[in-house]
């Protein structure tokens, strides 16, 4: 059986649709991620470019092209390295001192969560961890570094991780969201239990009333707004190309449907 394939832009780069002149279904009941390929079921496989797909009911398929974790390599690194020196940048911008603890408030944590949005895991664990514990030493808090190191990578981290699960660019999703509560709370309970252990109760619980769970909420509120936003111009700006192409391959059918735009 062969399929042939129609496409459209729908008006935004990227955004194409699959309409089966068969009338056959294609159906995707789980999905597992390579370093290479995206893999539908036992079947289905995408092996070109950087592109996520949801396959629905009636011979339908939507690809976007948004996934860092398929980015250029070198694209990929220079990003990381750019939003690694913003959220060192934004964390230094706004600092109060926190006297009790030696510690300081700042708004670093947007710049944290936003990485997670936009470059996954990977990217949101460097760019957070590292960016943020750059702040700390420049600043002159270097009892803090390492456990910033550690505390912001993983809020990066668990921000990019269930982020990636979703499937839209331009809009904020319940997986977005969803990353970004665990990313607070991680940030939360680590400086916490730091601070515990450091200071005492009194002190780690000031310090968290009166300084982490104000910079996670304005931090949160800022990445749900200007993620998307910023998410959707770098797709846009990195997916122009002369030619991406997309292979939907269903190898029990011999059946191949070519996605191509020029």
């Amino acid at each position: 059986m062969q399929y042939s394939a129609a496409s459209r832009t729908d008006g935004k780069i990227g955004l194409w649709t699959v309409e089966m002149t068969t009338g056959g279904t294609l159906k995707a009941p789980e999905e597992r991620h390579t370093h290479s390929r995206l893999y539908i079921g036992s079947n289905l496989y995408i092996s070109s470019g950087w592109f996520s797909v949801s396959l629905t009911d009636g011979g339908r398929s939507k690809v976007e092209n948004w996934n860092p974790t398929r980015m250029d390599p070198t694209i990929y690194k220079v990003l990381v390295s750019i939003f690694t020196a913003l959220t060192a940048a934004v964390t230094m911008i706004i600092n109060v001192p926190f006297p009790t603890s030696t510690g300081y408030l700042n708004f670093g944590d947007s710049m944290v969560m936003i990485s997670g949005l936009l470059l996954g895991p990977v990217g949101g664990l460097i760019a957070g961890g590292a960016g943020s514990a750059m702040a700390d030493v420049a600043l002159g808090y270097l009892h803090f570094a390492p456990i910033t190191l550690v505390v912001k990578g993983a809020e990066g981290l668990l921000v990019g991780l269930l982020s990636a699960r979703s499937r839209e660019i331009s809009i904020i999703t319940a997986w977005d969201i969803l990353g970004i509560i665990l990313g607070a709370l991680a940030m939360l309970v680590g400086y916490y239990s730091f601070e515990l252990v450091l200071y005492g109760a009194t002190v780690a619980l000031e310090e968290l009333l009166f300084v982490n769970w104000i910079q996670v909420t304005v931090g949160g509120i800022i990445a749900v707004v200007v993620g998307p936003m910023v998410r959707e111009i770098l797709r846009d700006l990195i997916g122009r190309g002369p030619d991406q192409s997309v292979w939907l391959e269903d190898a029990s059918e011999q059946s191949v449907v070519h996605l191509r735009r020029t």
